[in-house]
């Protein structure tokens, strides 16, 4: 009997105890906080939101509850809940640190079990069990786990309603709580639950799962079916020939490019629509000071938008807060320079052959002079040929020497000759023949078809002088590669300039444009907008006022950017390789590149003969001043001498001559 009652009284009080529990989880509201790190209004459209909303709505269908949002602050959150309201069943905080701790706090003032869930570090109170660190964790696992611990705290109604906490407090504790008490175990660490949780795969139910479809066809098509009717918010910006932007003010009217084409492909295959929208401060994105980004990369961390479409660099700095796609373009560095300028060709003349070829040209006038004054005057042998010249006089070796040089001028001359001289005197006039009309050749091409050089080759020759300075634009890939690269690199000696003149530095690409324009200047971008912007400035000036250097460096992928561990990256990835197999983006590439023009084809400037102007022929008139000048410099010392040393010696050999002649004549 005494059993029997004791069993009766145990099945009554256990039965107290479940209504007592159940009490706080079955009907009344469920207040869910937050602040701007998250969206929980009908308005919020990004998938973290959507993932929250889902699961406190099917948390508050499976415990008969009625779910409230709330967007606070935290000097707010006080007056924002009834929190001595008996329907109420707990409140939730999604957001910041302040937000959470605030909410634990006034649950526990309140007697309200509460749950804070961090969207950011907080470290100073990671000891409180019920601040759950959500910002650790994966999109695609964080919230199954965060339904999961919130199901065994409603369960368990731990919180400050809980004895423990009340005791704790230095609250009376009725009999009834107190044997609750004594019957429920101490409250579990739940932050030590969820990150067991999230350590690994978190199974589904079981008739959730296709057993006939891995792991990776069930996140595709949870992706799938988060973008279908959906419209996404995408930034972007204009790149040619990535993006092409029709503008009306600030408003985009009309795009089109090569990832317009990938974006409209995904948007008809998942049916999902999208709006463009450009960034706030006009930048693609970089770190700041505070530690945060600017730009789209910053736009799309924060969640301002769901991703962002364009030609972006990827990096290791960018990837620390966003995900990139797979690389759908491989984009190599160039440098965009003034046109190469035609040769000074004051010395045209001498541009037909290298200073060695003249300088044996000389030496074969030094040397076959001597050997044909030896052969003619130092040979028993007579002319046979010519033998009315077997008794001339001797001719000195000057005279064979400087036949020799005018033969060169195609002139000829009257020397004493032996057989072996006339020999050599006529091999000589075949290669003094050779030689005139090869530099006659020569110089018609120089002239008519002049060389063109450039302002700058290389990486290297720019960054070792100081005569063409350079410039690429600010809080972009290439301002963070030169700025952080190793002392004594090229890259490095590149960023050093810009630190040394912060102002050379440009904003906008058409800046760096127009600083190239304007004289000895350079500017460092990826090639394919370099090529669209030649382009552009050939079609509207007919002119070519831009080149590049041939040298390509700094080749880096580009892809687009996602929020971290996006629940549609896969889907992206695997459509990007997709497109790439079936030859989409070779088609987009002829589409949208430039095509080659004179200016981009090798400079047409030089591309064949130009009638010659009076500058082609200054070495010409110097040569010519020069002999001038020394034939009128020689007259006039020939006059001086004759005038005051020889003149009279002149004068007798002058009569001679002329008697000699007379008597010839009669």
């Amino acid at each position: 009997m005494t059993m029997q009652v004791s069993a009766v009284i145990s099945a009554c009080l256990f039965g107290i105890l479940c209504l007592v529990v159940s009490g706080h989880s079955q009907g009344g509201r469920l207040v869910v906080v937050f602040d701007h790190w998250i969206d929980l209004s009908p308005a919020g459209n990004r998938h973290s939101d959507v993932h929250a909303k889902s699961l406190f709505y099917s948390l508050a269908a499976s415990r008969n509850l009625r779910v409230e949002f709330r967007r606070v602050k935290p000097v707010d959150l006080h007056r924002s809940v009834d929190w001595h309201s008996k329907a109420l069943a707990g409140v939730v905080s999604v957001g910041e640190c302040h937000l959470g701790l605030t909410t634990l706090g006034l649950g526990r003032r309140a007697g309200v079990p509460s749950l804070a869930l961090d969207a950011q570090p907080c470290g100073r109170y990671y000891d409180n069990t019920l601040a759950l660190p959500v910002h650790r964790v994966e999109l695609n696992r964080r919230y199954q786990c965060v339904g999961y611990i919130m199901h065994r705290w409603l369960d368990r109604g731990d919180g400050p309603n809980n004895a423990t906490y009340k005791t704790s407090l230095g609250a009376t504790t009725s009999p009834l709580k107190a044997l609750r008490k004594s019957l429920t175990p101490s409250p579990e660490n739940y932050r030590d639950e969820y990150l067991r949780c999230v350590g690994w795969d978190t199974p589904l139910p079981a008739d959730y799962i296709d057993p006939a479809a891995p792991p990776h066809r069930l996140q595709l098509a949870l992706a799938r079916g988060f973008l279908s009717g959906r419209q996404m918010t995408v930034a972007t910006i204009n790149r040619p020939p990535f993006i092409i932007l029709k503008m009306n003010g600030d408003e985009i009217t009309d795009a089109t490019g090569f990832c317009l084409e990938m974006l409209n492909v995904m948007a008809a295959k998942f049916n999902f629509t999208y709006k463009l929208v450009l960034p706030y401060d006009g930048n693609w994105g970089a770190p700041m000071e505070n530690g945060t980004f600017n730009g789209m990369v910053g736009m799309v961390h924060r969640q301002w938008v769901d991703f962002a479409m364009a030609g972006f660099t990827i990096t290791h700095i960018r990837d620390t807060v966003i995900d990139f796609t797979h690389a759908f373009y491989e984009e190599p560095t160039t440098i965009l320079i003034p046109p190469p300028r035609e040769q000074d060709n004051f010395l045209a003349f001498l541009q037909p052959f290298t200073w060695q070829v003249w300088l044996i040209i000389l030496a074969s006038v030094v040397v076959v002079g001597p050997v044909m004054w030896f052969m003619g005057n130092f040979s028993d042998q007579l002319p046979i040929l010519y033998p009315y010249q077997k008794n001339s006089n001797p001719q000195p070796l000057f005279y064979y020497m400087w036949g020799c040089a005018f033969s060169l001028t195609s002139q000829g001359s009257n020397l004493r000759h032996t057989e072996p001289a006339r020999l050599l005197h006529a091999m000589w006039w075949c290669y003094c023949l050779i030689v005139v009309y090869t530099y006659t050749g020569s110089l018609i091409a120089f002239l008519t078809v002049p060389r063109l050089t450039s302002l700058i080759n290389s990486l290297e020759e720019l960054a070792n002088q100081r005569e063409v300075l350079w410039t690429y634009r600010a809080k972009t890939a290439h301002d963070s590669l030169f700025s952080t690269a190793p002392p004594g690199s090229v890259y490095s000696k590149i960023g050093q300039l810009i630190k040394e003149q912060p102002d050379l530095l440009v904003t906008t690409d058409a800046e760096g444009v127009q600083a190239v324009l304007k004289g000895d200047m350079a500017f460092i971008k990826e090639k394919s907008w370099l090529d669209f912007q030649m382009e552009l400035d050939y079609l509207r000036t007919g002119e070519c006022r831009l080149a590049q250097v041939n040298q390509l460096f700094f080749s880096a992928g580009f892809g687009w950017v996602l929020e971290e561990e996006s629940a549609y990256l896969p889907l992206f990835n695997l459509e990007i390789l997709r497109m790439a197999q079936s030859g989409l983006f070779s088609v987009w590439r002829q589409q949208y590149w430039p095509k080659p023009n004179e200016c981009t084809a090798g400079g047409g400037q030089a591309s064949g003969p130009k009638p010659l102007k009076i500058k082609n022929f200054l070495g010409h008139f110097f040569v010519l001043g020069v002999g001038l000048s020394t034939a009128i410099l020689a007259y006039a010392l020939e006059r001086v001498y004759f005038s005051y040393v020889g003149g009279d010696e002149m004068r007798a050999f002058q009569d001679q001559t002329f008697q000699k002649r007379s008597k010839i004549s009669h």
